[in-house]
Formats: structure tokens, sequence, C-alpha cells
């Protein structure tokens, strides 16, 4: 297991901004609630001096968890993190930061009767406690909504499937009751949109009339699709610059670095403050950003579909 590579959620930048926030707030509670048993504590809010290297040493670690996790994040685009080098890095945040505070304590506390390894000890069970716990925390809370995710795309591709299948019935019944003077025309097949991995792994077939827009994070994808009346997503690692080219001829056009949008499902088009933007059909979806660069092949893609009506600028 340790040699396989990290899961996608671990190392996206929503995973991370949560994981930070958590630790911030447990860290909180949890000095609070240790101080009155430890002998090498000297976290205070009452004592100006202390809470001076109190601030000083929340926004050192903090700084320290953001550059580490940040490092983490652009090195994942490049590189594959295995389980465990992800592991040794938590150690190492860990290790830095009971360094920090080992050091604080000695240089500018109060010690007497205690010795540095006495105090590197308590805080290294303090430090890992508190990256421990919320890191654990979110992870599992992170796995539930990735495999959520995945049910709900599987879930798609099961309805879909039925689907597919019941509409192949009624064709079949159809041609056997037509007249041979009468010949049906065959209803066109949806369009369907493939989405692989890195990997050349097939993760997900969805109906175009489906998807919505497609939002890039460096190596990865959300793909936004409405599935029973709800909007879903799916994270996918996978190159936009890949997703893009098995998109070409379809109604998928790029109209930000960021985002690809279906411009079927575009209602409305907009500027503010110099910026243009777009909402879609839906209003649980958040406004859609067009930069310029992707502003006119956007509208000429809007303007062919305008002339049958129905989209508004």
């Amino acid at each position: 297991m340790t040699k396989s590579e990290v899961p996608k959620f671990l190392v996206s930048s929503r995973y991370i901004t949560v994981t930070i926030a958590a630790i911030v707030i447990f860290s909180a509670v949890f000095l609070i609630s240790y101080e009155p048993f430890s002998r090498a504590m000297w976290f205070s809010s009452t004592n100006m001096v202390s809470m001076l290297f109190t601030l000083l040493f929340y926004v050192a670690a903090v700084v320290i968890l953001i550059l580490s996790r940040y490092t983490m994040y652009r090195l994942q685009d490049r590189y594959v993190i295995t389980r465990a080098q992800y592991l040794c890095w938590l150690v190492c945040e860990v290790i830095a930061i009971t360094i920090l505070y080992t050091f604080v304590t000695y240089r500018y506390f109060d010690h007497s009767g205690i010795t540095i390894t006495d105090i590197g000890t308590r805080a290294l069970f303090c430090v890992s406690t508190i990256l421990a716990v919320p890191n654990i925390m979110v992870s599992f809370y992170a796995a539930y909504r990735s495999k959520c995710e995945e049910l709900d795309a599987a879930q798609y591709e099961i309805r879909r499937l039925g689907e597919e299948y019941k509409r192949l019935l009624n064709e079949n019944e159809v041609e056997r009751r037509v007249s041979e003077m009468m010949p049906k025309a065959e209803p066109k097949s949806p369009h369907m949109v493939r989405f692989y991995d890195n990997g050349g792994t097939l993760r997900l077939t969805i109906d175009i009339n489906a998807l919505y827009y497609l939002e890039s994070d460096n190596n990865y994808i959300n793909i936004h699709y409405k599935h029973n009346d709800k909007v879903l997503s799916y994270l996918l690692r996978c190159k936009t610059s890949t997703v893009e080219k098995s998109l070409e001829g379809s109604t998928m056009v790029r109209c930000h670095r960021s985002y690809i949008v279906n411009t079927k499902k575009i209602r409305f088009m907009g500027e503010e403050h110099r910026m243009h933007f777009v909402t879609l059909d839906d209003e649980s979806i958040k406004r859609i950003p067009v930069s310029k660069s992707y502003y006119p092949a956007l509208l000429d893609s809007l303007n062919t579909i305008g002339r049958g009506g129905g989209v508004e600028e």
C-alpha cells in the first residue's frame, strides 16, 4: 500500500486549505485544555510577553504548514507522491514545529528543573496530537466525499446504461413493426463524453447534455454534471489540455484558463467591473468567469446557438 500513489484528494488545494484551518482551530482548543497539566507551557492570553510569543509562534507554525503544503501541492504536478512519502512529509512537519517550540521555550522562558530533552518530548507529543487529529478527521471526511462522488458517477453510469438498453429495445420493437414501405430514420444516439485519467483508464462517461462545466486545478479536473436533478462533481486526475482535445467539435468551449463550459447550458452573459461572466441554467451553480483571450471564441459559439434563440447578453 505504501508504494501506491497517495489519494488525489489529499493533495488538492481544497483539502489542504480545510486541513490547515482545522489544525488552527483544534490547536487552540487543545492548548487551552492541556495548559493545566504542562510544566513547559508558556502559552497565555493574559501575560503580555507570553501572549506576544504565543501569537508569533502561532504565525510561524502556520507559515511552516502553509509553505510545506504549498510545496507538496506544487510537487504533485511533476512527481507521483506515494503514501510513504506523504507520511514522511507529515512527520517532517511535526519535527520542524517541535524544534521551533523547543528552541523558543529553552531560549526565552524559565525552564528550571526541566531538561531540553523533556521539553522536546512534551512538545513532540503536543505537536503530534495537534497535527494528527485534524489530519485524520479531515482525511476520513475527504475520503468519504471522494467515495460519494465515485458512487454518484457509478449510479449515473448505471442509469445511463439502463436508459440506453431501453432505447435499444424500443428501437428493435419499432424496427420489427414498421413497414418496409415507410422506413423510419433511426434516432441519433446522444453524444457521450468519455473521461480518461492520466493513466489512460476510463473513469467516467457522461451524456454531454448532462455536462455543465469543467474546472481545472493543475493536474486535476473537477467535472460538474447533473444527475437526478442534482448537480454533482467528480474529481479526475487529468490535464486540461487532454480533456480539451477530446471535446473538440462539441458544445464544451473553454472560456477561461480554468474553466470549460457547456454553451448549451448558458442562459446569460454579462459584464461586471470590466470582467465578463456567464450564468448557467441552474441557479445553484456559481458564475463562471470569462477571460478576454477566450471571450471572442465563446461569443462566436453563443452567436451560433443564439440564432435559434435562448441566450441573453
